[in-house]
């Protein structure tokens, strides 16, 4: 997690978004090569009644490393199914998504491509993504093998357009030496708001004028919004996909002053407090309790110094639970040729080839549930079994928020919160700002303005 030095909501958006990407692909964005061929266009070649396999194209926005990875396992689809190819065209992150907007306007789009879930809304809106209901609704037992929920935001106007491939979650990595020297207990699954408001104290120090915050985090409406549903108030946002409203229930009130009250008293770190180098002094032992995506759990693993003590937990609840979790996956053009040669591919990637690529890139749980367990089962080989216990927990909750805005007005929207969200953090606004701020949030749902 990193707080840029730009605006508060362009980093966010654009931390959130690459976090996404770059959480799900857990590579380096290069352009992939591996076993890919690199062919300069897409071109998914229709074969069907002609005795060749039928050749199904794909692009990811994996590193070469990883690409290389899928396609072995696809190599094992391809000796399954004889009948189809798998054809890999390589791209470069850094484009990605132009590139690939670019190739579906051009209708030379690639028959699978990786999304994330505000890109797909986005191009679902246009029309130009295939519409997936009719094979799913066939396919009934697959489609019941992903987590609860998680497919939801992968229909668009009622039409399925798209999968979800891997699951970015939300919690807490902390410190065990720093929980054991004062005296706490770990944080666990059901751990209360009240344990982690109080470990967040004890655990700060301003020693010599050197402040240490108990907890550091990247802090928006949507993440104060967990402990408002939690205590039994209205979300932030009341869907994750085209929210009719944003609002501010008194139990939201309660937690913005919770957090403003750790903020002044030095327990959290300011909403101004540059996090980029967050997980780094984590890794030096300087950092108790730090809020980060799945992901890290990977980085951990492979270069935390050994002498590090670090556990994992899911957000803390009020009452009940809720969390916070999004998805990258897979989606195919509206002008897609054989669908039902993509369709056995998709359902392939989906997953058995999470099963074989996940447990050496342990970044993510997989949407589709049964692959997910060879993700845990790196994780608990790694000596971190409560990363795989607290994810499974998290995917599982009765209640999911959004983790940001999807809507094409978010963009319009977050200059309203970035004028008066820190200010109220920092008790430089009154917290009746936070009405004005959602007033004007909601006037531009209604209009768009």
């Amino acid at each position: 997690m990193r707080q840029g030095a730009k605006g508060w909501a362009s980093a966010i958006i654009a931390l959130l978004f690459f976090s996404s990407l770059l959480a799900a692909c857990g590579g380096n964005g290069g352009g992939g090569s591996g076993s890919a061929d690199s062919g300069n266009a897409p071109s998914g070649q229709d074969n069907a009644g002609s005795g060749k396999p039928v050749e199904v194209t794909m692009i990811t926005w994996e590193s070469g490393a990883m690409n290389e990875k899928i396609m072995a396992s696809m190599k094992k689809f391809e000796e399954e199914n004889p009948d189809i190819k798998v054809k890999l065209i390589p791209t470069p992150l850094d484009n990605y998504g132009v590139k690939i907007n670019g190739m579906i306007t051009a209708k030379k789009a690639p028959d699978i491509f990786m999304t994330g879930n505000d890109m797909l809304l986005d191009n679902a809106g246009k029309g130009l993504l295939y519409d997936w209901t009719e094979l799913a609704t066939q396919d009934k037992a697959f489609m019941e093998g992903f987590y609860e929920g998680v497919v939801d935001s992968w229909y668009y106007d009622g039409k399925l357009v798209g999968l979800p491939g891997l699951l970015n979650t939300y919690g807490i990595f902390y410190n065990k030496k720093s929980f054991q020297e004062a005296g706490l207990p770990e944080p666990k699954i059901g751990w209360t708001y009240d344990e982690f408001f109080a470990a967040m104290e004890k655990l700060s120090s301003n020693q010599g004028g050197v402040q240490q915050f108990g907890y550091y985090a990247p802090l928006d409406p949507f993440h104060v919004s967990l402990y408002s549903v939690s205590a039994g108030g209205a979300p932030f946002a009341d869907a994750i996909i085209n929210p009719t409203k944003v609002e501010i229930s008194d139990q939201f009130r309660e937690g913005v002053e919770k957090y403003k009250s750790a903020i002044a008293n030095g327990y959290m770190n300011p909403p101004t407090f540059d996090l980029t180098n967050a997980m780094s002094s984590f890794k030096q032992g300087k950092v108790p309790m730090t809020l980060q995506g799945q992901w890290v759990a990977d980085d951990l693993i492979r270069t935390a110094p050994k002498e590090l003590e670090w556990g994992y937990a899911p957000m803390p609840v009020v009452n009940s639970q809720t969390e916070i979790y999004d998805a990258v996956g897979w989606s195919s053009p509206a002008t897609l040729k054989n669908p039902e040669a993509v369709w056995k591919v998709l359902k392939y990637l989906n997953s058995k080839m999470y099963e074989e690529v996940l447990p050496s890139t342990p970044v993510a749980p997989a949407a589709y549930q049964a692959s997910s367990a060879a993700y845990y089962d790196a994780l608990k080989a790694a000596g971190h079994p409560e990363v795989g216990e607290g994810l499974d927990h998290i995917l599982k909750s009765p209640n999911t928020q959004p983790v940001r805005f999807l809507s094409t007005w978010a963009g319009k929207a977050y200059p309203f919160i970035e004028a008066s969200w820190k200010n109220i953090l920092m008790g430089k606004a009154p917290i009746t700002e936070l009405d004005v701020m959602a007033e004007k949030i909601n006037n531009v749902i209604t209009t768009g303005k």
